[in-house]
């Protein structure tokens, strides 16, 4: 597993620190690399199957071990996060269903 995931834009993308950065902007720039990754499924399956607890992985935020698809910042959220159809939390039923639609 961990030899495809060798395969993954990030690993090409220079960035690792976007991955594993605690700044919502850098985490959406790392599932913008994340989006268009050949192995992204398997790097969710891989991260589902390990726990993850921290990292963006297949294009999913894991923050304290639980699965995020995006993460906002600290304080209120503005406006436009109000009428956003994206949930900020996914649960773990919607990634056992994307990793096993692969």
């Amino acid at each position: 597993m961990y030899q495809v995931l060798q395969k993954g834009r990030c690993v090409g993308s220079g960035r690792h620190d976007l991955f594993f950065s605690e700044i919502p902007d850098d985490l959406s720039l790392a599932q913008e690399i994340c989006h268009s990754c050949e192995v992204r499924l398997a790097c969710l399956r891989l991260a589902v199957e390990q726990q993850a607890e921290w990292g963006v992985w297949g294009g999913v935020i894991f923050w304290d071990g639980q699965p995020y698809w995006r993460k906002r910042g600290r304080g209120r959220p503005p406006r436009s996060d109000q009428n956003d159809r994206h949930p900020l939390e996914a649960s773990w039923k919607e990634l056992e269903e994307l990793v096993a639609s692969a």
